[in-house]
């Protein structure tokens, strides 16, 4: 049984997720702020491609372009991870681990890897956040 039970719930659930950073960002918030920053720093543009159901959500950190994109192909990914939407459910709990999901074609990313890599570190505090996010929108069922 997927998590989402279509895609209108992935986008607010997954989708939401991501506009609260980029709002807590704008806030001043500290976590956000050094996510983004780091995003920014390097440029980059990330597009999530979700299967079961299907939504497309894009962070991007450019200045002409910034924000949250979701179903929205106008902008030109960095890099782009295809995985279900299942499956990003469990990541951003912190259940599956970026470089083994990789090497088994969990996940399928394109771009430049060890650019992302790098990231892991700065981001891994949001798997702290996801669960949270969930329970504040009253979606603690969610959580695992």
């Amino acid at each position: 049984m997927s998590y989402f039970k279509d895609a209108g719930e992935c986008e607010e659930i997954l989708g939401g997720f991501f506009k609260t950073v980029f709002e807590k960002y704008s806030k001043g918030d500290a976590l956000a702020v050094e996510i983004i920053d780091a995003l920014k720093e390097r440029g980059l543009v990330i597009k999530f491609v979700w299967s079961e159901p299907d939504v497309t959500v894009t962070l991007s950190s450019r200045e002409d372009k910034f924000g949250v994109f979701i179903n929205d192909d106008s902008i030109e990914p960095v890099a782009t991870f295809t995985l279900t939407a299942d499956n990003a459910h469990k990541f951003w709990h912190g259940k599956i681990k970026l470089v083994k999901a990789l090497a088994t074609k969990q996940i399928v990313a394109k771009g430049p890897i060890p650019k992302i890599l790098k990231l892991l570190p700065i981001i891994e505090p949001l798997y702290d956040e996801y669960p949270k996010y969930l329970e504040g929108i009253g979606r603690g069922d969610l959580v695992l």
